[in-house]
């Protein structure tokens, strides 16, 4: 997501002529006659790191901005992953770039000298790149493994004569001429592969790091692809990392932005060597300046100063020298804080979700007043039974098994619970016992669902449905996928056997009926979710109507089967009933509907209206009753102080 700033500048001209590679390894438009050139640095001041983590400035209300460059003039350039907006500069200044039409979920952002702006376009698995204005100029890529092909892209980067792309799913590092000809590739050694890498800048040295996110630590390769060098392990100690996402460089340093210890780390490009780091993690969400929230990227201003961006509160934050000291936080606030991920499931009597931060699974009774959190288990680790990056759960309480997708170790986890009686619940950490892990190698994100006995998984990346088997060789399942599936539901056909699918394709933005539905003749048909922002989740209650969250707007829809829309909620906020980002949704048993309120750190229950019935973590419940209480209580404080 940045730009080679000291870098050679003697093949960027000439690589705009350079246009006729191979049209099956990337798309070409005719540049224009005159393209704009972006004035360049002559001298670029020595980064100071001592102190750089000081509070300088904050821009907010960015939505889901996921990635930050430096232009060469100084200003700041930020991509929008929810609308696929490139903004240029700040405040009322800024310019707006609305690429929107061409891009999908885009994650990462990078500039050439000659201004020209790359996209990882991670969507539609490719790489864009646009003029100064947001004229589109060709592309390169395309959903796939084979060399020159990507598979969800999270990064690019620009250097001198050659583009860097982590192809994060495939687990790997692809470069390309800065026409968008294909190269090589960089997979690490095969008995230490890269583990769906995030994140890749390019040095004065024409040396590539890469935020090998998975593996957790960051990778420096040659300019033919040699490994130099290997830094970081699992660990918050300096120089570890937890899900490294971001990096830039310049001057000798190298910036990471290490996610899930919510901080920033300086590092030595020389040696390797942590030099600072500053963030760690804030208690609360919207806590303010200088607290760090899972931050996705981080640019190095010309001036030496380091934007970060954090689309977990949809903001950027400016840290340097010349700012002002952060207090860090002196205890840990009350409430129902728990870093639940952005997945969940449930059945019967259980819902479960994990905390990446934990590398942990939760299991709730929900036949309480309020969740009773059953057992917590997991460790971090590629060992059999130790959880990566846990992309997609399934749970069963009459056969008492627990499943999940581990993206990371490219498994998938069975697990066989022993719960105590309904009329006894209690924590218990030996509740789980594994019971086998299979390998799953497309196992990136996507949704795992009960379809019958059988179990599926819907494969984000490669638009594909698989029939899960304990012994690892699992079978396509014959239905066809629209662009991006990303969630789905299974429900059992009206013969009681073949089951029926609705797949929610947030690329579409619509949910795609398969088989017979009530009320429908046809054997195919789609609900239109044209007026959503960002549709990532879906629920059925028991009338079939179809829960929806919609993550960049904040709100949850509830529609009918044939599309119309029964109920509507939510709006961006932290009080009950508000929502933060929401990133999953379930209906359990009492047609209760579960959602991941991902951004405030909690779990939030409504009725099928809307109406809000709790808000629960992994250590305390909040029901409406608690508040009603509390705000007599206020109202009676208030009102003896008034006399």
């Amino acid at each position: 997501m940045r730009s080679n700033r000291e870098s050679d500048r003697s093949d960027s001209r000439s690589s705009q002529t350079a246009q006729t590679e191979s049209r099956a390894h990337h798309w070409y438009v005719a540049y224009p006659a005159r393209m704009p050139i972006t004035p360049l640095l002559l001298a670029i001041p020595l980064l100071l790191p001592s102190d750089m983590g000081r509070w300088i400035s904050t821009e907010n209300d960015l939505g889901g901005v996921c990635a930050v460059v430096a232009l060469p003039d100084g200003r700041v350039a930020t991509l929008d992953g929810d609308s696929g907006h490139v903004r240029l500069g700040s405040g009322e200044s800024a310019t707006t770039l609305d690429l929107s039409r061409t891009l999908h979920q885009p994650r990462g952002l990078s500039h050439c000298e000659d201004g020209r702006i790359f996209v990882a376009d991670t969507g539609n698995h490719r790489v864009m790149f646009f003029d100064g204005e947001g004229l589109m100029l060709g592309g390169f890529g395309g959903r796939g493994s084979e060399d020159y092909r990507l598979l969800a892209p999270h990064d690019v980067a620009v250097g001198s004569n050659f583009v860097a792309v982590a192809d994060t799913g495939n687990d790997r590092v692809q470069l390309y001429q800065l026409g968008g000809k294909y190269l090589y590739a960089i997979e690490g050694s095969p008995d230490d592969p890269m583990r769906r890498p995030e994140g890749i800048a390019i040095d004065s040295d024409n040396r590539i790091w890469v935020a090998d996110t998975h593996n957790h630590r960051v990778l420096c390769f040659s300019p033919s692809g040699k490994q130099i060098r290997s830094i970081g392990s699992w660990g918050n100690f300096p120089g570890q990392f937890m899900e490294p996402s971001g990096i830039d460089t310049a001057d000798g340093y190298i910036v990471v932005t290490d996610r899930l210890n919510h901080r920033v780390q300086i590092l030595d490009g020389a040696t390797g060597a942590a030099i600072e780091s500053w963030g760690m993690h804030s208690f609360l969400p919207r806590q303010g300046e200088g607290r760090v929230h899972y931050p996705a990227d981080a640019a190095i201003l010309p001036q030496g100063d380091i934007v970060v961006a954090e689309p977990f509160e949809e903001r950027t934050q400016r840290f340097g020298a010349s700012g002002k000291a952060i207090d860090k936080p002196a205890q840990a606030p009350p409430g129902v804080q728990s870093h639940f991920g952005p997945v969940a499931a449930t059945d019967g009597r259980f819902f479960c979700t994990w905390e990446p931060e934990l590398r942990a699974i939760h299991i709730f009774d929900l036949d309480r007043r309020t969740p009773v959190r059953l057992s917590t288990f997991g460790t971090p680790g590629t060992a059999p039974g130790q959880l990566g990056d846990l992309t997609a759960m399934a749970i069963d309480a009459d056969r008492q098994r627990l499943w999940a997708v581990d993206a990371t170790n490219a498994r998938v986890h069975e697990w066989m619970l022993n719960p105590p009686p309904p009329d006894q619940p209690r924590f218990d950490p030996s509740m789980a016992t594994l019971n086998r892990s299979a390998p799953l190698q497309q196992s990136g994100p996507g949704d795992l669902v009960k379809a019958g006995s059988d179990l599926v998984f819907l494969d984000r990346n490669q638009a594909r449905g698989w029939t899960l088997q304990g012994d690892g060789q699992h079978s396509p399942i014959a239905i066809d996928l629209l662009r991006d599936p990303i969630a789905a539901l299974a429900v059992p056909g009206e013969d009681g056997q073949n089951p029926r699918f609705a797949v929610l394709d947030a690329r579409e933005r619509a949910i795609q009926l398969h088989g017979v539905w009530p009320g429908h003749s046809s054997e195919q048909r789609s609900i239109e979710l044209v007026a959503l922002e960002d549709p990532v989740d879906l629920a059925q209650l028991s009338d079939n109507s179809i829960v929806v969250v919609d993550r960049a707007a904040h709100r949850i829809h509830r529609f009918a089967v044939d599309g119309t829309e029964l109920a509507s909620w939510g709006e961006r906020g932290v009080e009950h009933g508000q929502l933060w980002r929401p990133a999953a949704v379930v209906v359990d048993h009492h047609d209760r509907i579960i959602v991941l309120d991902h951004g405030n750190h909690r779990a939030q229950m409504f009725e099928p209206d809307g109406t809000w019935i709790m808000t629960f973590g992994a250590g305390r419940a909040w029901t409406a009753d608690q508040e009603s209480r509390a705000a007599a209580s206020s109202n009676k404080t208030t009102g003896s102080e008034d006399k």
